[in-house]
């Protein structure tokens, strides 16, 4: 099933804060709020494109006889409004994303409307409502006053049901990349207790038990992810931010620096052993080969010159210690 796609003036992702917030904001029809708030409250899947006129701007010579003097300052400022947003989200008019990594980074990147929505300048006031507070209250409550979350029970659930498959099934099914993920968190016996968001330790837990349990190689969403704030079961995908697209990179640069396809399966050690083989650092994976970070999406995962936990584990292996 296809995502539903919401499309908004790029100032208006503020207005749908502040309407949540209590106030009456002039930007952005009341009713029009309520519906993109429930759409996105209740699908993760959802994607926001935001718009601005602003490429659309004409050369002076076609504005007639009128000239500037015919533009809306009201307008006027909600195209300067578009594109501070926009600006600050590093996106530009016609982008694409889905509604969580959209509301994590607004607020990331904006911690108040003020600036962007009114000014002290005389001619450009803006809002009066930008300084109300509204905005503040719920950016201090984070992504999920606005958009789909699962809820902690759910989560529990899933967990207690994927780790019984974990330590009783025949094979293990993993994605790539997420056995870096274990060992950087292993980090040479270092790595104590159970990890919030993925069962990683429950998997470290039955392959230190069982050595050669065959692991299957998943490209996407695997075993480990079941109890992730993230996974969503009915489609039984990764709604983080963008689907975290750069973990899929990261699952298909690990098969290839592994030789291997989806769907492949070798013991756990001797896949291990190969891994530590053909990849020494994170750099070759989550750096992407070069340590560049191109773009918010594309982040290093611990940062570049690679996780020193991976190369601890690959020095003690994951059999010894705690």
């Amino acid at each position: 099933m296809d995502s539903p796609i919401i499309s908004m003036r790029a100032h208006q992702l503020l207005s749908t804060v502040c309407i949540l917030g209590g106030a009456e904001c002039p930007l952005l029809d009341k009713a029009r709020a309520c519906e993109i708030l429930e759409l996105i409250g209740s699908d993760p899947t959802a994607t926001i494109k935001l718009q601005s006129p602003a490429e659309n701007v004409p050369h002076y010579t076609q504005l007639g006889s009128c000239g500037y003097s015919a533009n809306d300052p009201a307008e006027v400022l909600n195209c300067k409004r578009d594109l501070d947003v926009l600006q600050r989200l590093g996106l530009v008019p016609g982008s694409i994303r889905r509604a969580r990594y959209l509301y994590e980074l607004l607020f990331a990147q904006i911690p108040t409307p003020d600036g962007v929505c009114a000014y002290d300048t005389p001619g450009w006031e803006g809002c009066e409502l930008a300084r109300s507070g509204a905005y503040e209250a719920v950016r201090d409550q984070g992504w999920s006053a606005l958009v789909y979350a699962r809820s902690p029970e759910e989560m529990q659930e899933y967990r207690r049901r994927n780790v019984e498959a974990i330590q009783t099934g025949d094979r293990l099914y993993i994605r790539a990349h997420h056995l870096m993920c274990m060992c950087c968190w292993y980090a040479g016996g270092q790595g104590q207790g159970l990890r919030p968001n993925d069962s990683l330790a429950e998997v470290l837990q039955r392959i230190r038990r069982q050595p050669d349990v065959p692991i299957v190689l998943v490209e996407g969403c695997c075993q480990a992810c079941d109890c992730c704030d993230g996974f969503y079961p009915p489609t039984g995908r990764c709604v983080h931010a963008g689907g975290l697209i750069r973990d899929f990179k990261k699952d298909l640069d690990c098969l290839q620096k592994l030789g291997l396809m989806p769907g492949d399966a070798m013991p756990a050690n001797e896949l291990l052993d190969l891994m530590f083989e053909r990849i020494p650092s994170t750099s070759d994976i989550c750096g992407y080969g070069d340590d560049l970070v191109t773009s918010t999406e594309w982040r290093i995962c611990g940062g570049p010159g690679g996780n020193s936990g991976y190369e601890a584990t690959r020095r003690t292996g994951v059999f010894g210690g705690a």
